[in-house]
């Protein structure tokens, strides 16, 4: 095995003892008859066998075993498809299991028991700050004075201080009882602090170093989990998500004690105790207690717990007291050790102030001693109850852990012993407080870091993304023979005219297309699962990231999508880079000083509104961000009244009720207030004429016409609106004489055309796309009503503008090459 190295077969060694482990385990559901919870180990064992594959290829002895292995991987797929459990059974206790652990025991002798002793770095990271700076001193000094205990050397860092091009660092380290700033090479593991959503420097540290920790959840979305595989499920307290009003009643009406938590919190903080009694609620925060009547009650939720929406969950209350009437909880401390095997660190009670119902030491609480505590308070029952305990910690840690894909590290997990003796377990998290034992922590979380980087084992948190997993896909990779790609991003998979039409066209200019949604993405292989039209068939194939891509999803500055763009940006051009959180006033202001502009303001109070009203009788009024389907025009009318269309609706207000519509809009988020010349009576109704354009632009060269449509919402009396849309040229052949229609045309252009230069002269290389509206009045002046450099949320001819596109895209490709 001279082609693989000692990092190499440390880590297959390692791996294959997780699938040993994970095996049995599959096998005992196949056994009960698990599906769910059967197919979702099996996968985790497919992706395993898959990551050493290249490992065994180099060995003779290996790759035999190795086909084997997959074959019995594949007779298993089919047998669990057609639920035949007891034939799975035969397979894995005969022929499978017997083959993994001879493999297991071949690649232990070959890589010996004697590794040269080596001084390990461990990164300390936060993608905040320096971890020196935020971490508390008694923690900082336990993990430095425990790494040199284990040989071990730390360097604290954030992503400012990492060199993606170099593998390098700038980092702290503590040498000779003082700090110093060096240059290192990347860490050999990385104990990483406060990661919820990885950034784009994160995951290129995670693509080279094995990470210790990763974010698997809050105090709903853990518990769900394992409420999902049912196993110790019945030891949860009863909970839900705060969303509606009506949900947290129902739970009132089944629990008349409950309890809010606040997801983010921690120390006893926004944690609310609320008793029903009839129409009236006990509400305890702490020791200050309330007696609210139902609507003062409703006004409470509104303001403190639905104020964001998800943001509590709502709990049974549970009755866990001293004999002294304190509330209390035991709080077990567990962490994976430097064999990577679950240990307790650490257990005690945490025992509050009688007068209040947290148990918790940052609010006037104590700890007590665990054994004694249980001796104590339950007697001959204690040592029941302890040997329980210890055991349910160490169960539940390692049944978590297999949920989450073997990549938790530590948990802090709280149980407690209601007055029938049943135990119940109020939380799961993996970010726990340990203020009183930090010395015993740091061993841990030096010796696990140290065990990862010796063998080289690189956990994965892909299992919470949701995202695709090419290595467990069965599905072919695409064939693109040298063609250059385009994939068309999208939110869902659209199977619309515009899509098959760019399919089409990509095809005959020589482009492999395919369309793909965020969750098709494979960030850690760097591939896509990409629908392609094949014979007229969507088919799924597994892509490399796309040369180009048209993106329609449109999210760029969504927090959501940040990990998306920054991921396919390494490789791809985007036929568009716009910032669409710029607000409306923004892009307004830059072409104010036009004669076709025309006048708006940013709204302030209502008042902004009826001024403009006042001095020009119809006007719009437009979201600051956003698209104009939430527009809403008003207009001017006879008797102090005024009319509202909204969408395809209209509706006639007088001013108090106006007013107090609008005030409601403005509550919710900001507007611009424009002229708008668009309402015109015509044969008993209104109408509202629009002109659209869309226009591309590459590198300051000129625009190109995309497409141009009509849109025309006609309101007759007492209905709906109904919207046609014709095209452009089409409409001024139809509405005008043949010379007047040439000098519109040509105006409507040119105003287009100014309108987008304008704005590309001041935001250029970002702005290469743009939707313009524009309309007329009765005297043929033509004024632009928007501006959208995001480009068109609708698509008047997908024919039309595929070909543009495709057009734009061949330039755009070349000009990358």
């Amino acid at each position: 095995m001279e082609a693989i190295s000692q990092k190499q077969l440390s880590q297959a060694n390692n791996i294959l003892h997780t699938i040993v482990e994970a095996t049995e385990y599959f096998y005992q559901l196949v056994k009960q008859e698990e599906s769910n919870q059967a197919i979702f180990i099996f996968s985790s064992i497919v992706e395993g066998v898959q990551s050493v594959s290249k490992t065994f290829e180099n060995d003779e002895f290996l790759r035999d075993d190795k086909r084997k292995l997959e074959n019995y991987l594949l007779q298993v797929a089919q047998l669990l498809e057609a639920n035949k459990f007891i034939k799975i059974t035969e397979v894995l206790q005969f022929s499978f299991l017997p083959l993994l652990k001879r493999m297991l025991s071949y690649m232990e002798e070959i890589d010996g028991q004697n590794k040269a002793e080596k001084v390990y770095t461990i990164g300390v990271f936060s993608p905040q700050a320096n971890p020196v700076k935020f971490l508390p001193q008694p923690r900082l000094q336990a993990l430095i004075k425990e790494s040199q205990q284990q040989n071990a050397r730390l360097l604290f860092f954030t992503e400012t201080d990492v060199d993606l091009e170099n593998n390098e660092i700038e980092a702290d380290t503590y040498v000779n009882g003082s700090w110093e700033r060096i240059t290192a090479p990347f860490p050999d593991v990385i104990n990483n602090i406060g990661t919820i959503k990885p950034s784009h420097i994160e995951r290129e540290l995670r693509r080279k170093i094995p990470f210790t920790s990763y974010h698997v959840g809050n105090k709903f979305s853990l518990p769900k989990r394992m409420v999902k595989y049912r196993k110790y499920a019945d030891l949860l307290v009863p909970f839900r998500l705060c969303q509606k009003e009506s949900d947290i009643f129902g739970f009132l009406q089944e629990n008349n004690k409950v309890v809010f938590k606040s997801l983010l919190s921690n120390r006893g903080e926004n944690i609310f105790f609320v008793t029903k009694k009839g129409n009236r609620y006990i509400l305890m925060e702490h020791k200050k207690e309330r007696i609210l009547n139902q609507d003062v009650f409703s006004k409470w939720l509104q303001e403190h717990i639905l104020r964001k929406k998800g943001s509590f969950i709502i709990q049974r209350y549970i009755h866990t007291r001293t004999k002294n009437d304190e509330p209390y909880h035991i709080r077990s401390h567990v962490q994976k050790n430097g064999q990577g095997d679950w240990i307790i660190t650490h257990i005690y009670p945490r025992v509050g102030n009688r007068k209040s119902n947290l148990s918790n030491v940052a609010t006037e609480g104590r700890v007590e001693d665990f054994h004694t505590f249980l001796l104590h308070e339950y007697s001959e029952l204690g040592e029941k109850y302890a040997h329980d305990i210890l055991q349910l910690s160490l169960e539940v840690a390692s049944h978590l852990d297999k949920l989450y894909n073997f990549a938790l590290d530590e948990l802090g997990l709280d149980f407690a012993i209601d007055e029938n003796g049943r135990y119940w377990m109020h939380e799961a998290n993996n970010g726990p407080q340990t203020a009183y034992h930090e010395e015993k922590r740091a061993v841990n979380t030096i010796a696990y870091a140290k065990y990862l980087a010796e063998n080289g084992i690189f956990r994965s948190d892909r299992i919470l993304q949701q995202r695709f997993n090419s290595s467990i896909a069965n599905i072919s990779n695409a064939s693109t023979n040298g063609k250059p790609t385009i994939g068309m991003l999208v939110g869902k998979h659209v199977r619309d005219a515009l899509t098959k039409e760019f399919a089409k066209l990509a095809e005959q200019k020589e482009f492999y297309f395919y369309v793909f949604s965020p969750k098709d993405v494979d960030e850690y292989e760097r591939v896509i699962r990409g629908y392609v039209l094949e014979d007229g068939e969507w088919i799924a194939k597994i892509i490399e990231y796309p040369d180009i891509v048209f993106d329609r999803l449109k999210m760029r500055n969504s927090k959501q999508m940040q990990w998306l763009y920054e991921e396919l940006s390494e490789k791809a051009s985007f036929t568009n880079n716009w910032n669409d959180l710029t607000e409306r006033s923004e892009l307004y202001n830059h072409l104010a000083d036009r004669e076709y502009m025309l006048p708006f303001q940013q709204v302030k109070r209502t008042r902004d509104i009826f001024r403009m009203l006042e001095a020009h009788h119809q006007v719009v009024l437009k979201p600051e961000v956003g698209t104009l389907y939430d527009e809403h025009v008003i207009k001017e009318l006879e008797h102090g009244k005024y009319l509202l269309i909204h969408g395809k609706r209209k509706t006639v207000y007088s001013q108090l009720p106006l007013t107090n519509k609008l005030k409601e809009l403005l509550e919710e988020r900001s507007y611009v207030v424009q002229v708008d010349p668009r309402i015109t009576a015509f044969e008993n109704r209104d109408d509202l004429v629009s002109i659209h354009v869309h226009l591309m632009n590459k590198e300051m060269k000129n625009w190109d016409f995309i497409s141009g449509y009509v849109k025309t919402k006609s309101f007759e009396a007492g209905s709906n609106a109904t919207v046609h849309r014709r095209d452009m040229l089409e409409y001024l052949t139809e509405t005008y004489d043949g010379q007047e229609v040439k000098l519109l045309e040509s105006e409507l252009m040119a105003i287009a055309e100014n309108a987008a230069t304008t704005l590309k002269n001041t935001y250029q290389e970002s702005m290469s796309e743009v939707a313009i509206s524009l309309s007329m009045n009765d005297l043929r002046n033509i004024y632009v009503l928007d501006v959208n450099p995001s480009g068109p949320s609708y698509i008047y001819n997908p024919t039309i503008l595929a070909k543009q596109l495709l057009s734009y895209i061949s330039e755009l490709f070349t000009g990358r090459g």
